[in-house]
């Protein structure tokens, strides 16, 4: 995989956005080798992404070993969260199962409550403001800078982009109706960055009550429009996922099985 912007130190990446944390948290290697050739599979989106399920509902906590992980996910507050996980956990062991011999790097950079009018290729404050998250700065640069730094030096090939986002976008009008044109710049510039106009986009369909987010259908209309009219996009169901009590974050089993059904995804691509 090429540099798409300047690269910025690993060191500086991890003092920056706090990789590991010294509570609880999931046991896994974050240091590749120079002569191994990793697959590179993106984690973006917000909150569903960064993962509500408890670690203590894991009976195994350790990633599988051919499996590097890196952890960007923050809440809304930008905080680390120390004692959650996300579907890095069910991508893992689906990928271990059906490729033992292959080796992963999984790089996750997700932010609780981010619209897509803060992941957009042509940042923008003022449209930030709307969702009033300004003060996360500009994302998706955020994820060139970290990918570009994490990926220098090692033999990567970049396989696919797993999104969950949409539910903050879905609560705000404002924000919902435009979600479709702001999808699919993003995908574009997406593939664009990173001179691979092919790359699979594999994303996870929103489904919040509609009594709390108002956009919520135009929101999933925009996802089902996105995978009929853009190739080499995947959109995985998740309407029978299990949640939490708000009806709107996955549970532990429900994220884990969200990262089970990205897994698969990943392995039909891999298997092509």
């Amino acid at each position: 995989m090429k540099c798409t912007a300047v690269c910025i130190s690993l060191a500086l990446v991890l003092s920056i956005f706090g990789c590991k944390s010294s509570a609880p948290t999931l046991r896994y290697s974050s240091n590749p080798k120079k002569n191994i050739t990793y697959h590179v599979v993106l984690m973006g989106g917000q909150s569903n992404m960064v993962g509500q399920g408890r670690i203590k509902d894991l009976e195994d906590t350790k990633l599988p070993r051919q499996v590097k992980y890196f952890n960007f996910g923050r809440s809304a507050s930008l905080k680390q969260p120390t004692d959650t996980f996300g579907p890095e956990v069910g991508i893992a062991r689906v990928l271990s199962q059906k490729f033992p011999d292959e080796h992963f790097l999984l790089i996750k950079y997700a932010i609780g409550g981010a619209s897509l009018l803060d992941w957009a290729p042509n940042y923008d404050t003022e449209k930030a403001e709307i969702t009033g998250n300004a003060h996360f700065g500009n994302m998706y640069a955020d994820l060139i800078r970290i990918t570009d730094s994490i990926c220098s030096g090692y033999n990567t090939k970049l396989t696919a982009l797993l999104w969950m986002q949409g539910e903050r976008d879905a609560r705000i009008p404002e924000a919902g109706k435009d979600y479709e044109q702001n999808f699919e710049t993003f995908i574009n510039a997406f593939r664009r960055d990173t001179q691979m106009p092919e790359l699979p986009i594999i994303y996870g369909s929103v489904n919040p009550p509609e009594d709390r987010y108002a956009a919520v259908e135009t929101v999933r209309e925009a996802q089902q429009n996105i995978n009929r009219q853009m190739p080499n996009t995947i959109l995985v169901n998740t309407d029978e996922l299990e949640k939490w009590d708000d009806d709107v974050h996955y549970s532990s089993s429900g994220i884990l099985q969200l990262g089970r059904l990205f897994g698969e995804a990943l392995t039909d691509i891999l298997q092509e």
